[in-house]
């Protein structure tokens, strides 16, 4: 997003590293008038929250509720995430498949809760910050808000829960293969650590997926790349 050119008064904002509630509402009155109605407001958004790391307390609860809104219903197709806008969200989000930003990861969840399903990619997407977690060398931006323990907490099971309920049918927990695999990825960082009982009551839903070496490296960072080429209005 470094290409972002910013107007008054947003670039005044921009220029002081910081967002408070008066330039919150100046936004609102002027930058955001209409909210946001396409993918370079979306941009626009994105830049001022990096650009800004003091924020007031409206400033995250608007952020994640006008993208999520507007990927979701104010883009086409419109009430659903297809794989073009789950490519948009992957490339848009994350560095080196981590999304850094707490704000960002919030927004990846709401949108997915708003739409009440997704591609199996987006979902993946999202599982794997979980994973990234309890890698040798953790980072994203969900390792920062979990509590500091060893295993699975019940922090991380409400977690996957956000992103798969919608997966439920029946009392059965109904996987694709690229969501399994995540999980069996998962399952082999935390399998001998302590880890909450709703963990295992999740793994046994995953014995039907295939295993972590049939997973494609970094799916989400080649597809987004070709989806987003074939649509460069998007970028």
């Amino acid at each position: 997003m470094g290409g972002i050119r910013f107007s008054f008064p947003a670039s005044v904002i921009a220029g002081k590293g910081r967002i408070d509630r008066h330039d919150f509402l100046i936004l609102r009155k002027y930058t955001f008038a209409d909210g946001i109605s396409t993918y370079d407001d979306a941009l626009l958004m994105l830049a001022l929250n990096d650009m800004c790391p003091a924020r007031c307390d409206e400033w995250p609860t608007y952020f994640i509720e006008t993208l999520s809104a507007f990927i979701v219903d104010g883009s086409s197709p419109t009430g659903r995430i297809d794989l073009l806008k789950s490519a948009w969200l992957i490339q848009t989000l994350a560095v080196d498949g981590a999304v850094d930003d707490p704000l960002h990861l919030e927004f990846l969840l709401h949108a997915i809760e708003r739409a009440g399903s997704c591609p199996e990619i987006l979902s993946a997407f999202a599982l794997d910050q979980l994973r990234l977690a309890f890698c040798d060398e953790p980072c994203g931006a969900y390792r920062m808000g979990r509590p500091h323990r060893n295993g699975i907490a019940a922090y991380d099971i409400a977690y996957v829960w956000r992103i798969l309920r919608n997966a439920v049918d029946g009392g059965r927990l109904f996987l694709s293969p690229l969501e399994a695999s995540i999980l069996n990825m998962i399952n082999g960082l935390v399998e001998d650590r302590d880890n909450h009982p709703g963990w295992a009551d999740i793994m046994e839903h995953v014995s039907g997926g295939r295993g972590a070496d049939s997973l494609r490296r970094r799916p989400w960072l080649r597809t987004p790349d070709m989806l987003l080429s074939r649509h460069p209005q998007l970028v």
